[in-house]
């Protein structure tokens, strides 16, 4: 189970970093 915690909170870190990522680049695109 401890396992599973862990695979689960990677997946949303992931994701988190992955939005970040978008966000940033979104900024970018509009200031050029």
């Amino acid at each position: 189970t401890a396992g599973l915690i862990v695979k689960e909170t990677f997946k949303k870190r992931i994701s988190n970093i992955e939005q970040g990522i978008m966000n940033i680049e979104v900024r970018y695109s509009i200031d050029l």
